[in-house]
This record gives structure tokens, C-alpha cells and sequence, in this order.
């Protein structure tokens, strides 16, 4: 239904050189009640669970095997003052009984959706829309969800580009989530946690940081700078200064992976890119290459340091590995492209006034196959919605659109409503 619903982009799609898809989960309720666990009364929706806007959305009351059940709540007798040395914590904002649908869109991520000249909307851009989508209970199986949908979208023959999603799905374990979506072709892109982030892992002597593979001599401040920007131990300028010197000290590929994920990666010093003393044939190249520093050891160079290149395979650092260098401005521009893109397709289809996919009230039917089927529908209807909208817009072959496009009011830059550190390179 959902690819019927997007037929009108089926050839501007295949024209792309890849498709960008971003995936996300948001509740959407069940016509049925839910009900606590321990009493005799059970939900008529079993298929269901509570969703808990905290953490990873799962009921924290009960196990992962038992069913879903909301959190007692708060006493009104009074404000209760926290303990001296403490902060006050705000109560949980909301939980509802029903699904998390995981939706995957699209979207361009080499253009915003600029106006042209005419004030009319650039016909080369399409809008966003959704292409895949799956039921389960909240919080639970994210990437068996998300690799579901990619599975189904790569029988449809779309060009696998950039995929970026939120911490639920890049936190899965590595041979249900990354590992696959690479082995399809796509490129991930992922932001992570606070003790997530500097060195993550190694192989053979390089370093993995924030996603990307770096020389092991690569200095202290340059490593750890993302963790001392959140610890205000330096400012945002300085933090963008050190991401882009993180660049000369990046393994850099020799070839592109093969069929099994095996890469061919070259020291920094032998693609070019530094100087390093192990390697006599790389000094005297210019002040303008970072001069490495390696440390003495009693049992010699690492083996990235002994040869010009080393094979990487698919499960080394796969868990965080990413496509792109994390907070560099190609970051920037692709994952809060396709974040902010696919969180404003939930803003879309859950407008009241249209297809509100979150109500209870436009699906009264029970079960996770016949929700998923009415689900369907309403994004479909959704997409055509969009799409027509996007088509009543444009001047096409000279003549004046058929609605008038809405005043797009100028705004910042994405880097700079990011949260502490991502600004755009102009800073």
C-alpha cells in the first residue's frame, strides 16, 4: 500500500544515485484498554504494551518478558522537596497503551528544500515520505523491526545510500543491526551517548573514535575532544578545530570493501595525509602534514605501524562504526537532515486535522495485523497528501502553480540548534 502510495516518485526515486532513508519509532495507541498485570483483568489488545516517554520507552517496572503495565501514580498530598544535594526530577510526561510503529522515510539530503527564484518549490527536490513501516510493542526489538522494513524496501529495487536513526537502533547488538545494513549497502550514520563517545575500540593498532578509524599515535586532545567539550573543558570553537584535525591522522581506504565487508585501509603516513618517524620515506613532506609521535615500545610498532596498509573486517568496531567522521560538517548536513526529517513526518501524520495516527478513535479494531493494516492505509494516505500538495506547487513548463507556496521564514543554520558542539563549518 505504501509503495502504491508513493508511485508518482517511483522514476524520480530511480533517477537518484542512492536513497537516504532515516527510521524512527513513535507511539501510536490501541483502541484497546490496557491493564495492570497483577490483577484479573487483561487487555483485549494483548499485542500491545505500555509506552513509558523514558528511556527506551519500556515500562522500567516490569521485565522485558512480561507484559506492559503503566506507573502507579504520584501522590497529591503535597510537593515532596528533594533531598538536600540533589536534583529534582520532573515526573514522566506521558505513557499510553498501544504500539511503536517503526517508519521509515526519505528524503534528499544533498538539498534543503530551498525555494527558487520564482518563490515556487524546486521540482528536483522531493518531499519526504514513507516507504516502510512496522508494528511491535514499544521499546521492544527496534533493529528486528528496522531490518524488517529494509529487507522489504530492497525488493523494491531503491539504491541504498545514508541511514540514520535514533540511539534505540545503533545500541542494538552488532549482528542484528549494523553488521546487516552494511552488508545491504547502506551507510550509516549515528550520534551516541556521553559514554559512548572518544576511544571506542581496536584493531591491529588503529583506533576507532567516535566511528571512524584513526592512527594509534593520534594525540590525547584530538581523542578525548567531544568528552572534554560536554565537560566545558573547552569551548565549541576549539571543539570544531580539533574534529577537523582529527583528518590527518584518519586510516584512509585503499579500496572499497568486498562482497564480505573485508576493507583494505593505508596508515595516515602512507596515504599522504601525515608524517610519522617509523617511516623514514613519509618525513620532510611540508609543515602543513601533522608530524606523528609514536611511543616507544618494548615489543615494537603496532601492526598498522609496521606495514603501508591492514585488512579491516565488518565485525571490527561494527557496533559504532559509522560512514561519515561524527560532528565534521558532511555529519552534520546528513543526520539532522534525515532526523529532523522523519520526526516531522510523525509531526505530519499525526495532525488531528488529517490522518492523526496516534488516536485510538480512527483504528477501533483489535490486533497487531489488522492496526498494521488501517496503519497502512492512513500513511499512504499520508504520502498522497504530501505528494499532491508538492505537485499543486510547482511552476512546471512555465506555468503559474495551482496553490500558492507557503512564506518560508529565513532560519538559522542546522548546526546551530544542534545539541552542545555540532555547528556548521562556517564556524
Amino acid at each position: 500500500m505504501l509503495d502504491a502510495s508513493v508511485r508518482p516518485l517511483h522514476d524520480l526515486l530511480a533517477e537518484l544515485a542512492e536513497v537516504s532513508l532515516g527510521i524512527d519509532a513513535t507511539p501510536v495507541r490501541t483502541f484497546s484498554r490496557g491493564r495492570r498485570t497483577n490483577g484479573p483483568e487483561l487487555a483485549t489488545d494483548p499485542d500491545a504494551g505500555w509506552y513509558v516517554r523514558e528511556g527506551d520507552h519500556r515500562d522500567p517496572d516490569v521485565p522485558v518478558s512480561d507484559a506492559m503495565r503503566p506507573p502507579p501514580p504520584p501522590a497529591r498530598r503535597g510537593k515532596a522537596k528533594p533531598p538536600p544535594g540533589k536534583k529534582k526530577t520532573s515526573l514522566k510526561k506521558k505513557y499510553l497503551y498501544g504500539y511503536d510503529a517503526h517508519l521509515i522515510v526519505t528524503r534528499d539530503t544533498e538539498h534543503d528544500a530551498v525555494l527558487l527564484d520564482d518563490g515556487t518549490p524546486n521540482p528536483g527536490v522531493l518531499p519526504v515520505v514513507v516507504l516502510g513501516v512496522a508494528l511491535d510493542k514499544p521499546g521492544q526489538r527496534p533493529a528486528y523491526n528496522g531490518l524488517k522494513v529494509l529487507d522489504r524496501l530492497q525488493e523494491r529495487g531503491y539504491k541504498p545510500g545514508y541511514l540514520a536513526g535514533d540511539r534505540a537502533y545503533n545500541n542494538s547488538e552488532p549482528a542484528e543491526w549494523q553488521i546487516p545494513i552494511r552488508a545491504m549497502g547502506y551507510k550509516p550514520v549515528y550520534d551516541y551517548r556521553a559514554d559512548q563517545l572518544g576511544k571506542q575500540d581496536g584493531t591491529q593498532g588503529a583506533i576507532l573514535v567516535e566511528g571512524r578509524w584513526y592512527c594509534p599515535s593520534m594525540p590525547k586532545p584530538l581523542i578525548n575532544a567531544t568528552i572534554d567539550l560536554h565537560a566545558e573543558r573547552i569551548d565549541r570553537e576549539t571543539w570544531v578545530r580539533l574534529i577537523a584535525a582529527r583528518r590527518g591522522y584518519r586510516l584512509m581506504p585503499k579500496q572499497n570493501a568486498d562482497a564480505d565487508g573485508y576493507q583494505r585501509m593505508m596508515c595516515p603516513a602512507e596515504a599522504g595525509k601525515a608524517q610519522c618517524s617509523l617511516k623514514p620515506h613519509t618525513m620532510r613532506r611540508g609543515i602543513h602534514l601533522p608530524l606523528v609521535d609514536p611511543e616507544p615500545s618494548p615489543v615494537g610498532p603496532v601492526k598498522v605501524c609496521r606495514q603501508r596498509a591492514i585488512t579491516v573486517g565488518p565485525e571490527a568496531g561494527a557496533k559504532q562504526w559509522q560512514a561519515l567522521e561524527y560532528g565534521g560538517p558532511e555529519w552534520q548536513k546528513i543526520y539532522f537532515r534525515l532526523r529532523n526529517s522523519v520526526e516531522g513526518y510523525n509531526g505530519y501524520a499525526k495532525n488531528p486535522l488529517a490522518e492523526s495516527i496516534e488516536a485510538a478513535g480512527s483504528r477501533r479494531i483489535r490486533g497487531i495485523a489488522a492496526q498494521t493494516i488501517l496503519l497502512a492505509f492512513q500513511l499512504a494516505h499520508a504520502n498522497r497528501r504530501k505528494i499532491k500538495k508538492w505537485l499543486e506547487t510547482l511552476a512546471l513548463g512555465g506555468e503559474r502553480p495551482r496553490r500558492r507556496t507557503h512564506h518560508r521564514r529565513k532560519t538559522k543554520e542546522p548546526g546551530t540548534w544542534t545539541p552542545t558542539g555540532h555547528l556548521p563549518s562556517a564556524a
